[in-house]
């Protein structure tokens, strides 16, 4: 494994140049396993989304400046929430 080594840059055009074209392959351990992590004992689940409701979520989710998975989040749990206060 080589060790990477990050140039002085003058501008960040320059840096950002670098780290676009960078290859991380020669730098990668190569131990057959890349990707390790932890998975926690309450599991993510995927749900299908019509694409005109993902079209709007993705606006919301980019006006408020934070991921489309946190505004989905955030959306059911005040309508899980509101809900329970109606029942």
């Amino acid at each position: 494994m080589n060790k990477l080594e990050v140039p002085e840059f003058n501008t960040y055009e320059e840096e950002a140049a670098f780290w676009d074209n960078l290859d991380t392959a020669p730098f990668m351990e190569d131990d057959g396993e890349w990707f390790r992590f932890e998975t926690p004992t309450k599991r993510a689940i995927r749900v299908a989304i019509l694409p005109e409701v993902a079209d709007e979520l993705i606006q919301r989710a980019r006006a408020q400046r934070v991921s489309i998975e946190t505004l989905v989040n955030v959306l059911l749990i005040e309508r899980l929430r509101e809900s329970a206060v109606q029942s």
